[in-house]
């Protein structure tokens, strides 16, 4: 089993409606293929844990990296794993406004713009501490 921690930017910006259609979407894929994780979207770009046997997971990916609804992807990380770290969210989501950014512990500015994707290589543990505070119940 693995995990996949991803970003990439949106093409354009989402609007609630897109982001439901979007998370529907990836419900239904997941629970389909038993993969679980998450996804932030934040100042137009999207942070992604995805979690589950290799194919599987690679196989979503590979699907996200032609979906043209997002660019500029970065694998942040990917590894082995034991257990899950979300075993029961098909896909856990939340969308993060200019206000509610400002509660979390270890807030950063940088999740106030669309970034360029070389940008996201430097915020890499940022990126990590900010999906793991959304399972926490910070964000």
């Amino acid at each position: 089993m693995i995990h996949l921690i991803y970003v990439s930017s949106a093409t354009h910006e989402m609007s609630e409606e897109d982001l439901l259609f979007l998370l529907k979407q990836a419900r239904d894929r997941n629970k389909r293929q038993d993969v679980t994780g998450m996804l932030l979207y934040a100042g137009g770009n999207f942070f992604q844990v995805l979690e589950g046997e290799d194919k599987d997971v690679e196989e979503i990916y590979e699907a996200i990296l032609r979906d043209e609804r997002n660019t500029g992807n970065i694998v942040i990380v990917k590894e082995d794993i034991n257990e899950r770290t979300f075993p029961f969210w098909s896909m856990g989501f939340k969308h993060l406004t200019r206000q509610n950014k400002k509660l979390i512990n270890g807030y950063s500015e940088f999740l106030d713009r669309k970034m360029e994707p070389e940008e996201f290589a430097n915020k890499s543990n940022v990126i990590i501490n900010l999906l793991y505070q959304f399972k926490k119940g910070n964000v």
